[in-house]
């Protein structure tokens, strides 16, 4: 990406720098704290729109010079312009940016070296366009020998990530030592679990056909005897019901001529008391004037009341008249319905009452001597059953006891043989079920190593590796330096020393070339190196070195290679363009040589 002019006024560090950048190099000089970082700061807040040194857009106004208001950066590109406004933050010329993912580290070629190790794996894999969709790693699995069945099943899972698979295979492969143990009652182990077979128990097939006809022929014992027993019970209900009844009948016949004699008192002793009812009802004047003397004796008292009859009666007739009238009366009252014995009539309730009541006795009497008759008769003619003693029951009751306790018996060793053969049938299940558990176990761990960093991702991490090793070994060729190597792990070495043990100057190298590298592979062709000062003299000469020839073999379109000098040094080559920065501002600078 070539960068044609850089203008910056008020921001941080630099106050007004317009720098034409005419050549691919750029060399950007000046003394400490004159504004270089804060050029290469701008650049980077044009290109990603994030700032460095504030963590919130609202912050930008900070990013303004002191004493300013308002600040700019632009940069003025082939395809146009894009740059950044403050204190807002605007940024234009969106649709011009570069999408690449290795921005950010051409910018600033030292965030490689602090990024994490999936991160620069990440990078790596993108740029290079490195395979790995679902598919490729799934033929790369096979290939391995990983089981076809399960393969498959964990193809979907690998469009997330390498350690998302390998976690899957870890956790089945764990559920499968899980069946393992359940099914063989042990902990899984690579050595224990490969040929196991569980312990077959002996079993006695004649000896549970024996038992079987023993116990069907217990039970068809069982059945005579229950049944026996059942009818057996029966008879001795029927005849305890009989001797119930017998006695009881017995009972009720032996009472006949006391229930007779009874009668015989009752009754003599209603008439009398009906008579008596009858008595007080004809004296109250209520009871009935029904019959012969009734009728004469009305006949008698219309006579003698008329007229001529009474008074032209013989004394002695009259006489007689008058005694019948007054028997009459005393035994029936008066013929004069309003005339009735106020004695009587306050007897009659209890004279009634004491009638009824021997009436009702008088018909229990009856029914009860029916029955009595009836139980006498019921005793002649009432078959006697057959007799059934208890002990004969419980005779019965206690062979059907023996017999099902023999039948317990019998049974516990049928089930005993039975559970032995389930369990010699179990055993070829259970080796089988364990084989079977063995294997998943077995394939799951084959695939987990496999999606493992050393595994597949390894293979196809070489595989991106390689092509920028080998870009970083050339780079290197040109600078005169040590090749810097980004190993498997991600770890990055200079010379076989791990990074963390490089000192400044070295890091610095390292970073240049990574930078470098990424530039040209990723095809951003641009490349920002600030502090190349913490080099010693011979190793600026192996920058400018480098530099020059990135962009004389057309590698580079833009490199602005920043740094901390006392004044401005000749241009190295055609390829450079020298500018000095002073207090913020840029403007011609006085040339020297480097020191």
């Amino acid at each position: 990406m070539r960068i044609n002019r850089l203008t910056i006024e008020n921001f941080q560090g630099a106050c007004a720098v317009d720098l034409d950048l005419r050549t691919p190099a750029a060399l950007i000089a000046g003394a400490n704290g004159a504004g270089k970082s804060s050029i290469a700061e701008a650049v980077r807040l044009a290109f990603l729109a994030t700032p460095e040194r504030v963590g919130l857009k609202k912050e930008f106004g900070a990013l303004v010079t002191d004493g300013a208001k308002v600040g700019a950066v632009a940069l003025d590109l082939d395809e146009g312009t894009i740059g950044v406004s403050l204190p807002k933050g605007t940024q234009y010329g969106e649709a011009l940016m570069p999408t690449s993912p290795a921005l950010p580290f051409v910018l600033a070629p030292e965030r490689f070296a602090a990024a994490k190790p999936d991160e620069r794996r990440t990078l790596l894999f993108a740029l290079t366009r490195t395979n790995v969709k679902a598919d490729e790693i799934e033929r790369r699995l096979l290939t391995r020998g990983c089981s076809p069945l399960l393969v498959p099943s964990i193809k979907p899972i690998l469009r997330s990530c390498f350690a998302a698979g390998a976690e899957h295979a870890k956790q089945q492969a764990t559920e499968a030592k899980g069946s393992w143990k359940t099914t063989t009652g042990e902990q899984w182990g690579s050595q224990k679990a490969e040929g196991w077979a569980a312990e077959v128990p002996p079993f006695d097939q004649a000896a549970l056909v024996g038992e079987r006809a023993a116990l069907a022929a217990v039970e068809a014992k069982i059945e005579q005897a229950t049944t026996a027993l059942g009818a057996l019970q029966q008879k001795a209900t029927h005849y305890a019901d009989w001797q119930h009844q017998h006695s009881a009948q017995q009972a009720q016949a032996a009472k006949l001529p006391a229930l007779r004699q009874k009668l015989e008192f009752d009754q003599a002793e209603h008439g009398k008391l009906a008579e008596r009812v009858a008595t007080l009802e004809a004296k109250a004047g209520i009871g009935p004037r029904v019959g012969l003397v009734h009728d004469l004796a009305r006949c008698l008292d219309d006579a003698y009341n008329f007229e001529d009859t009474g008074l032209n009666l013989p004394a002695e007739l009259d006489g007689r008249i008058l005694k019948a009238f007054k028997a009459y009366e005393e035994q029936y009252g008066s013929l004069d319905d309003d005339a009735g014995d106020a004695e009587a009539s306050a007897a009659l309730p209890k004279a009634i009452e004491a009638r009824d009541l021997m009436a009702r006795s008088v018909e229990n009497d009856r029914r009860d001597i029916a029955a009595a008759e009836a139980a006498a008769e019921q005793l002649g003619g009432n078959n006697q059953p057959e007799a059934i003693a208890p002990a004969d029951v419980e005779a019965a009751r206690a062979k059907v006891t023996a017999l099902r306790a023999e039948h317990k018996t019998i049974n516990e060793r049928v089930q005993a043989l039975m559970n032995a053969k389930q369990a010699a049938a179990g055993a070829a299940e259970r080796t089988a079920n364990a084989t079977r558990y063995h294997s998943e176990v077995t394939d799951w761990l084959a695939i987990g190593d496999a999606l493992s960093p050393d595994g597949i991702p390894g293979e196809i991490l070489a595989e991106a590796l390689q092509p920028f090793n080998d870009k970083l070994a050339g780079l290197a060729e040109l600078a005169g330096w040590r090749a810097p190597a980004v190993g498997a792990d991600m770890g990055i070495t200079w010379g076989g020393r791990p990074y963390r043990l490089l000192s400044e100057s070295e890091r610095w190298r390292v970073d240049a070339l990574v930078g470098a590298a990424l530039a040209e592979i990723s095809g951003l062709r641009m490349l920002i190196l600030d502090r190349f000062d913490c080099l010693d003299m011979a190793g600026r000469a192996d920058a400018l070195g480098l530099v020059d020839a990135l962009v004389a073999d057309g590698h580079m379109d833009t490199i602005l290679l920043l740094g901390t000098l006392k004044s401005a040094p000749a241009a190295p080559s055609d390829a450079f363009t020298v500018h000095w920065i002073e207090h913020g501002h840029s403007g011609p600078a006085k040339l020297k040589e480097a020191a």
